[in-house]
């Protein structure tokens, strides 16, 4: 299953998942586990409810499995379910409070719900987890341009663009900034 879900074959991934799950010979210590990676097949194959019942049942053998609260929060988020996603996410960072994506990934669901304050805080988190991410930094810069902090958000775009000279987004911001 796990090659499966490597070589992005996501039906056989979910296939072979399935049959684990209904073979009653499953050990319980690797419950959480298998729905987690079947979960993970479901969202990569867009199939977004059963990811979701999945890693909602990986959290119910192991509450504290921080990484299927991560990608549960991906999954609302790419669902167009914001807050969802950061609830999701908020219990991902409780559990795990060092992983730089986790707050990454909240940033980005604060940021539709145009709760930029929010937003900002949790992206400088993650930039101090990934100071290189020109395209995260970018996305910070636009963060402040949204809230009006203009300053900021033009040293923002040339810190990504001195990491990564071709990064678009702070390319764009830089240029719409400068006019």
């Amino acid at each position: 299953g796990q090659a499966a879900l490597a070589a992005k074959d996501y039906k056989t991934a979910i296939q072979i998942f399935t049959e684990v799950l209904n073979s009653g010979r499953l050990p319980k210590a690797w419950l959480a586990t298998t729905l987690y990676l079947r979960g993970k097949s479901y969202r990569s194959a867009k199939q977004y409810p059963q990811a979701v019942a999945d890693y909602e049942a990986a959290i119910q053998a192991d509450p504290k499995m921080d990484p299927a609260y991560y990608e549960l929060g991906a999954t609302y988020h790419s669902m167009g379910q914001y807050g969802k996603a950061v609830s999701a996410f908020s219990q991902a960072i409780t559990l795990k409070p060092d992983m730089g994506n986790y707050y990454e990934g909240r940033c980005t669901s604060y940021a539709w719900l145009n709760k930029f304050g929010e937003a900002i805080r949790d992206c400088e988190v993650a930039i101090k987890h990934q100071p290189r991410n020109a395209s995260l930094i970018a996305f910070l810069g636009r963060l402040y341009e949204e809230a009006g902090q203009k300053p900021r958000a033009i040293e923002l775009y040339k810190l990504a663009l001195s990491i990564d000279p071709s990064q678009p987004d702070a390319k764009e911001g830089l240029a719409n900034l400068s006019k």
